[in-house]
């Protein structure tokens, strides 16, 4: 029987307008700001309740208050086992291919200052018209925000936690995973690592 070679990972040329985005910091980032995001829906949802005509009440707020801890608990060990299949950042980890170019630059903190702004509003817009959606159909009351916020809160910290995998993995196989590109739209779709010299 013949024995299987184990081919050479290709390298990825790394060409001069891209960036090198740190893989575990993205995904440090994607959770910070899930867990932001649903910090703000409450926000937005009590100032929707205040200026409705019932007005805000604490029977509202202990509704809201326990529809997100049910929902946060319920969600965080489904997301854990549904995002492992294909939703998660580590998940790419296998498909990462050498890094090589003359000019291999990581973004500088401006770099991510504008990428985490534009992601923020992208995911405050969406999850906020999600909110809308919900509270048009099913009405106020606080079950329905809830449901959002308390689902948002178990993908962040499901994501954080994914976050630390990479990072233990990175220390164990002695590399650093970059998503490279001018902006990480899709980092897993071009992931590459380095290896420390010396």
């Amino acid at each position: 029987m013949a024995r299987k070679t184990r081919k050479t990972p290709t390298a990825i040329r790394v060409g001069d307008r891209d960036l090198l985005w740190d893989y575990a910091r993205l995904a440090r980032m994607y959770g910070i700001q899930l867990l932001g995001v649903s910090v703000a829906l409450v926000v937005v949802s009590i100032i929707l309740e205040a200026t409705s005509e019932d007005g805000w009440s604490w029977w509202w707020l202990g509704t809201l208050t326990a529809m997100t801890g049910i929902t946060g608990l319920v969600f965080f060990p489904i997301l854990r086992v549904w995002l492992r299949r294909g939703g998660l950042p580590s998940i790419r980890l296998p498909d990462a291919q050498p890094a090589e170019g003359r000019r291999m630059l990581a973004a500088a903190p401006g770099d991510w200052r504008s990428f985490a702004a534009i992601v923020a509003i992208l995911l405050f817009i969406s999850a906020a018209a999600t909110l809308l959606f919900l509270v048009a159909v099913l009405g106020r009351g606080g079950t329905a925000e809830g449901v959002v916020i308390g689902v948002l809160l178990a993908w962040g910290f499901v994501t954080l936690e994914d976050a630390r995998r990479i990072a233990r993995a990175q220390i164990e196989q002695k590399r650093t995973y970059w998503a490279a590109a001018r902006r990480p739209w899709g980092a897993g779709n071009r992931l590459v690592f380095t290896v420390p010299r010396g």
